[in-house]
Parts: C-alpha cells; sequence; structure tokens
C-alpha cells in the first residue's frame, strides 16, 4: 500500500523544529520539556475513554475505553529523540486507537537524554511491556507493540528482545517513521534531506548522545538495524514518511523483515513528512490512520 499526498487537502501542520546539537538551545528544550510534562498530566481524553497512570518506574500512562473487561493492549513508545517526554499529540493519537480498535493503550514515560543515555529508555519500555502483560485487564495474548521516531526503535529493540529470550513477544509491531540505525551515511534520505523536520544534525546527535556509553552485547538492539538476524519476528507494519532523513533506513529494515520471512506491510507516506500525524484531525492524516487501524485489525484478530 503507498499513499501519496493529496495537494487538494489541507496540509498537516509540521512539528517545530528543533536543533538538539546546539549547546545554547539546552535550557529551552529542558523548559520545553517541563511544559510536555505538564501538559500530559493535564490532559482530558474524548468522551467514552480515561486516562490514568499505571505504576511507577517507570511511570507509565493507559489511554482505555471505560470498561473493566479484559481487552487487547499496545505499548506505545513515543517519539521525542530521546530528548523529549510524552506529549499531548501522542496521547491523541492514543485516543484514536483506544476508541477505534477498543484496546488499552498504555504509553511509557522513559528516562531521557542527556541524563540518562541507553539502554535506560530500552530497558524502561522492557519494563512497562512486562508490566502491562500481566495486568489482569489486559488479554496478554493480543498486545501490539507500536513505536514512533525514536520510539521505533524501542519498539523494534523490544521485539528483538523478547524473541531472543524465547518469551512471548506481540502479536505485531508498527514502526512509524522510525529511526532504526545510527548510519545515516548509508542511505540517500539522509543526504537528500539534511534540514528536514528531523534534521540530520540532530539525528547524529541523538545517536552520539544515545549510545554515549557503549554496551557492545546490546547494540544490536539499540541499534535494531545492526541485529543479524531478523527471523521469527511478529508481523510488521512499517511506515516511512517521504520527505524525511530516515526514510531509506526503514525501507531497508522492512526489505530486511520481508526477507526474512516476517510478514511485513511496508507504507510509504510520499509527500508527507516526520510527525506529520501529530495533527490527526487534518483529513489526510486521518486517511492514513484509517489504514494503520485496519492492519492493527487484521493483527489483533
Amino acid at each position: 500500500m503507498e499513499y501519496k499526498y493529496d495537494p487538494e487537502l489541507p496540509k498537516p501542520k509540521a512539528l517545530n523544529v528543533i536543533d538538539f546539537a546546539n549547546p545554547a538551545l539546552a535550557p529551552v528544550i529542558k523548559m520545553l520539556a517541563e511544559n510536555m510534562r505538564r501538559a500530559v498530566r493535564g490532559w482530558a481524553p474524548p468522551e467514552g475513554l480515561r486516562f490514568r497512570a499505571v505504576g511507577s518506574e517507570p511511570e507509565c500512562f493507559a489511554v482505555e475505553p471505560e470498561s473493566d473487561e479484559t481487552l487487547p493492549g499496545m505499548v506505545f513508545c513515543h517519539g521525542g529523540g530521546f530528548f523529549l517526554p510524552l506529549q499531548t499529540s501522542a496521547l491523541e493519537l492514543a485516543a484514536v486507537y483506544a476508541k477505534e480498535l477498543h484496546i488499552r493503550v498504555f504509553l511509557p514515560e522513559y528516562r531521557l537524554l542527556p541524563e540518562h543515555p541507553a539502554p535506560s529508555a530500552l530497558y524502561d519500555c522492557l519494563a512497562v511491556w512486562e508490566r502491562v502483560t500481566a495486568l489482569p485487564e489486559v488479554d496478554a495474548r493480543r498486545c501490539l507493540l507500536y513505536g514512533e521516531s525514536a520510539g521505533g526503535a524501542l519498539a523494534a529493540g523490544i521485539a528483538l528482545l523478547l524473541r531472543d529470550a524465547g518469551e512471548t513477544g506481540p502479536l505485531g509491531q508498527a514502526l512509524i517513521y522510525p529511526t532504526l540505525d545510527d548510519r545515516a551515511e548509508l542511505y540517500a534520505s539522509a543526504s537528500a534531506y539534511p534540514n528536514a523536520v528531523w534534521s540530520r544534525r540532530s539525528n547524529d546527535y541523538m545517536w552520539s548522545s544515545y549510545l554515549k556509553e557503549r554496551t557492545p552485547e546490546l547494540e544490536k538492539y539499540l541499534v535494531p538495524a545492526k541485529h543479524p538476524d531478523l527471523s521469527a519476528l511478529p508481523p510488521a507494519y512499517v511506515e516511512p514518511q517521504g520527505f524525511d532523513i530516515l526514510r531509506d533506513e526503514a525501507v531497508r529494515y522492512a526489505e530486511r523483515l520481508r526477507d526474512s520471512g516476517v510478514d511485513t506491510e511496508l507504507n510509504v507516506i510520499e509527500g508527507s513528512y516526520h510527525g506529520f500525524d501529530s495533527d490527526p484531525g487534518n483529513p489526510f492524516v486521518r486517511r492514513v490512520l484509517e489504514h494503520r487501524l485496519k492492519c492493527f485489525l487484521t493483527l489483533l484478530k
């Protein structure tokens, strides 16, 4: 499946571009992160859904139907370059998934850069996965892993960790404009769009900060594209954006999954860009979300 942006539709709002590599912006990024944390904790869900905290260390939030029945689950690993916390835009997407799929969506508030390099974020999200799948209100046999941007590395890494440990993994993994490889020089899109919404400069700085404390035995999980074996993983939905430095690494990861025998849908959103779905009310975004929902529903059956 391939979508192309329709110029007759209103263009989705773009994310604000932040140069994470600029040291002068460090105080601004810290202030922005605090504002995001406050906004998330004051967020009100749409009618028919509830919003609650689920445990601590790491903190996690749930967006779910107002029901006590046992439901499928999704662990939603948010983006933000490992520098920014959970944002209301992720909650808005989680609300769409919770309502339309009738599932419980769990969003980890994992530890962030620069104070907490890898593997902190990966271990936090793995801990949330283990916590969520043990809840009585969650059908542990019917759970999805979802990751956007930096969260894509986390979701893909958890799927690999669970497989290699011989533990029960998700029914499927959804990787949305994911960051999967620290070797941007290998991909044409990184050179073609260096000043896109997610810039090459920020991407390089993110990886050098995230992998500051090198752990060779974990690198294939922290940087999923470096794992030599992608076989026997859960089915995948991979959605790169056309104008994004991360496009080609996501395409290559999807191709490797397919070559390894993993049922994989690659859906390149031509004419779109990193973070376009932060505007879920936009008609074009809604069209893409409808396709995602169909894919997720198929996985949950």
